[in-house]
């Protein structure tokens, strides 16, 4: 399903926008967060929003699932790592390597979202549902 969400973004937006490049780093972030989900959800339900402002210029890809508090509190660290990288390209280079052959969560998915899809990240936490906001 996270590559037919990803297409059904793309061509929708496309139409929509007509900037190639801001509906890929879009699609982008959709097909990375819906990834997180199909991984780290234990819920029935994902939200997904995406909007572009008026100028298509920017836009806000949110995306709510429920998770363990296990992955809560690895995903406040990453999200925190990320925020805080000075170099976002340097960042997820660094994470490249750092977990090459790690089976276990990398936080790559997130970076590559602010390296490549140049999107700020910022999460919120209700309970055990929370909302990864990639906006720019």
């Amino acid at each position: 399903m996270v590559s037919i969400v990803r297409r059904f973004v793309e061509e929708s937006f496309e139409k929509l926008i007509g900037d190639p490049d801001a509906v890929h780093r879009v699609s982008l972030a959709v097909h990375e967060l819906l990834e997180n989900a199909a991984k780290y959800s234990v819920g029935e339900q994902t939200g997904l929003t995406v909007r572009f402002d008026a100028d298509g210029h920017s836009a806000s890809i949110k995306l709510t699932n429920e998770t363990t508090p296990e992955h809560i509190a690895r995903l406040r660290a990453c999200v925190g790592e990320i925020q805080a990288a000075a170099e976002p390209f340097a960042h997820y280079h660094q994470l490249m390597r750092k977990t090459v052959g790690v089976d276990q969560e990398s936080g790559l998915g997130l970076a590559r979202i602010r390296a490549e899809g140049d999107l700020n990240l910022s999460l919120e936490i209700d309970g055990s549902m929370v909302t990864i906001v990639a906006s720019g």
